[in-house]
């Protein structure tokens, strides 16, 4: 039984790497740019964001405060380089640190995961502005689009790994990350708004901003973390990867 639960999962991570790269492919053969320096300018702050990982209690996994840039590039850039930067900042979050070990298979399926998210986003994104008005709604849509396509198949690939029930891990997932999806959708709706007004710098004056959002998760994750119930530790172990 658990030989054909550790094939189904390899499976599983199979086409989700394969799709990914599939996916990544098809938009870097028609990659283009309209801001070469804005462009730049959010790739290297969201891998600056992607370092600032808050270590959760009793586990391996973290989590990374660059997702308002993420979003900000599904809404605003081309899908070559909303690829770029939300698949390079994820690569980023899933190097190590000196005393850690790199491991290559979990970061080749955050990397491509990343990819069909961004994908699936910017598709419903595009599908929203034919549809509605408020940018902010569509805003608001696509970033709960985005928290459904990036927690599902974590909860999947831990549910087939650990032998567990995919649901109740996907909601513990989604109880633990929805507000940080919330708060991300924000201030990502400030950029947006703010971007006309002010050029590259605007990165730059975001991350402080999402600096001092990582220091309150990191102040919670640590006061926590000698009392979190093992159901949780499960679903923070999903929000890291």
């Amino acid at each position: 039984m658990q030989s054909n639960a550790s094939s189904i999962s390899r499976m599983f991570l199979a086409v989700v790497v394969l799709s990914g790269l599939a996916v990544l492919a098809n938009a870097f053969l028609h990659a283009n740019s309209v801001d070469h320096v804005r462009f730049v300018s959010f790739l290297m702050v969201a891998c600056l964001a992607a370092r600032l990982k808050v270590k959760l209690p009793g586990l391996t996994g973290n989590m990374s405060v660059n997702l308002p840039f993420i979003l900000v590039a599904v809404a605003q850039m081309s899908a070559s380089e909303a690829m770029a930067v939300a698949c390079v900042s994820t690569l980023a979050q899933s190097l190590p640190r000196a005393t850690q070990k790199f491991n290559p298979i979990q970061a080749a399926f955050n990397f491509c995961n990343m990819a069909l998210v961004v994908a699936a986003t910017r598709l419903a994104f595009g599908h929203l502005m034919s549809v509605i008005v408020s940018h902010s709604l569509i805003l608001s849509v696509s970033a709960v689009v985005f928290c459904l396509l990036n927690t599902v198949p974590v909860a999947i690939i831990i549910a087939l790994t650990e032998a567990k029930n995919a649901l109740k891990i996907w909601g513990n997932i989604f109880q633990l990350s929805f507000p940080y999806f919330v708060l991300s959708a924000a201030i990502a709706g400030l950029v947006l708004t703010a971007s006309e007004q002010i050029g590259w710098q605007l990165p730059l004056l975001v991350l402080p901003v999402m600096f001092g959002v990582y220091h309150s998760y990191k102040r919670y994750f640590t006061s926590g973390a000698e009392v979190a119930p093992a159901p949780l530790a499960n679903a923070k172990a999903a929000i890291a990867r």
